[in-house]
């Protein structure tokens, strides 16, 4: 009982948190849009972010992920003193290693902007590389910050490590309205510097707290080292493969109409929305235990917590998927129709988020799954998986954007994903047998779902757009309204009275109670 409630409260408490960063995110892109519009400035800058934001983040994520099996793993058998010298080697290493990539990036910053946008404008290149040089540092700290999420998590510490993107997102609202104004663009890379430096200090307050302070430490020949080093680039790629997606998506729509890339942004942002708040604080939480679970050889508690974490996802993320499809443009205008983004904007947006979510739900899943390869110390299989899923997303840009634009960028990456997904499922059905319980319980997610759709489908079409239609932002605020309303109740009755089990302990972490 204890340990279901401690999961519900770090589950809740990591729900919050990223519900929270993502929202101040969401007011943040919102912020550019209406501040540097749909432009060529927009593009250069996302351009310019895109390469640490892709490497070094997805790395930071990689670095934390390899670290807590071996962290857990060496606290049991030896005590904190090991894990302490664990992470200063890790941390000493990656230091050196990160001072010397940024050296190179920035002595080779046109070349590498090249290759990422090789048909950008002769106008936008040279702003896109100067950006990029102001940024490139940041990936130092965005590893560093993933160093801290491991510490923190490998002790079951999940409160800093989810409020830790409220810093860096404050900090860049604060760089476009006040930086902004008086540099341009170039005020907002800044500021996204600063940022994640404040993320990476915004955690070590809490691990100080664990008594485990930095020294300059190198060691080759340590083997806990040599094991987390070892995972890392398999758990990059594999972690990386949405990312990877995203930047060949970008690279290919920079061909496009102007304003594409930054359409497929906003898309991105809207549609990673659920995945950032449920799927990585539900993958997070899930992870320590599942280490434990391998290294007890309890396969049966393992098992479980998969099925419930799986079954927990798509309860929330179909019918989820299935209503921004709907209404996904009304909900675009809300979020983004303001200073420079115009219609347009809100057209080419609308049309990159309806094919994104296709894989939304397949997104979600994957993080968990993930984590149970990596729990048993299984790299290979994401890896190989990751570099398939990245294949198939290349091949599927070839032939979907000669008929959908932008918008076939959006649904190859979906394609690819959810192929993805069901080979990892098999693999994983391989290893530790099978999850029963998940296809009855997606049956009944999809029944409820399907009438919801229909529902919400007629109401919007035939009934609220008349209506509402043509009267402003207040028009498509009532019909999100009326038909997220009676959509989410009609969805949690449908799902009530067909007795999905996880409803119960979906409705516990929302209340914060035990199960």
């Amino acid at each position: 009982m204890r340990k279901s409630s401690e999961y519900i409260y770090n589950t809740t408490a990591l729900v919050a948190g990223t519900a929270i960063s993502k929202l101040l995110g969401f007011i943040r892109e919102m912020s550019i849009a209406a501040v540097f519009g749909v432009s060529l400035v927009t593009d250069a800058y996302l351009i310019a972010v895109t390469i640490p934001n892709l490497f070094f983040q997805v790395g930071g994520v990689a670095v934390t992920t390899s670290m807590i099996p071996v962290l857990t793993e060496y606290r049991e058998k030896d005590g904190l003193e090991s894990e302490i010298k664990i992470v200063n080697l890790l941390t000493s290493a990656l230091i050196i290693l990160l001072l010397i990539v940024t050296i190179i990036a920035e002595v080779f910053a046109e070349k590498i902007v090249g290759l990422v946008a090789p048909q950008f404008s002769e106008q936008a290149i040279p702003l896109a590389i100067y950006l990029f040089r102001i940024m490139f540092p940041m990936s130092i700290f965005m590893v560093m910050a993933g160093i801290a999420t491991g510490i923190l998590q490998s002790h079951k510490r999940f409160i800093y490590p989810a409020f830790s993107s409220i810093p860096y997102n404050l900090i860049i609202l604060g760089s476009i309205f006040i930086l902004g104004k008086i540099m341009g663009i170039t005020g907002l890379a800044i500021g996204t510097l600063l940022g994640i430096i404040c993320q990476w200090l915004f955690q070590v307050l809490d691990i100080k707290k664990l008594g485990i302070h930095f020294s300059f430490n190198l060691n080759r020949h340590n083997a806990a080292l040599k094991k987390i080093l070892t995972s890392v680039p398999l758990v990059l790629v594999s972690l990386g493969a949405i990312q990877i997606n995203t930047m060949v998506d970008r690279i290919m729509a920079s061909g496009l109409i102007e304003g594409s890339i930054t359409a497929l942004n906003f898309a991105n942002r809207l549609n990673m929305l659920v995945v950032g708040i449920f799927a990585m604080a539900i993958a997070s939480v899930i992870y320590p235990g599942l280490a434990e679970s391998v290294i007890t050889k309890d396969i049966e508690r393992f098992r479980r917590g998969i099925l419930y974490s799986i079954n927990l996802l798509f309860i929330i993320c179909l019918p989820l998927a299935v209503g921004i499809i709907i209404l996904g443009e009304p909900l675009v205008r809300i979020l983004f129709e303001h200073g420079a983004f115009d219609a347009q904007a809100t057209k080419l947006t609308t049309c990159a988020l309806t094919f994104y979510v296709v894989g939304l739900p397949a997104i979600a899943l994957r993080e968990v799954v993930l984590r149970a390869f990596y729990s048993l110390q299984d790299t290979m299989t994401p890896m190989l998986n990751g570099i398939g899923t990245v294949v198939l997303n290349i091949v599927f840009n070839f032939i979907l954007i000669r008929y959908l634009a932008h918008g076939g960028l959006a649904l190859a990456t979906s394609i690819s994903i959810i192929i993805g997904l069901f080979m990892l499922l098999w693999s994983l059905r391989r290893q530790v047998g099978s999850l029963g319980g998940a296809l009855l319980t997606g049956c009944k997610v999809m029944i409820a779902t399907l009438a919801m759709g229909i529902t919400v489908y007629y109401l919007f079409n035939y009934i609220m757009v008349g209506k509402f239609t043509g009267i402003g932002i207040l028009g498509d605020v009532v019909i999100l309204g009326v038909c997220g309303v009676i959509g989410v109740s009609l969805y949690f009755i449908l799902i009530k009275l067909l007795r999905v089990e996880e409803l119960e302990w979906l409705i516990s972490i929302l209340r914060l109670k035990q199960k």
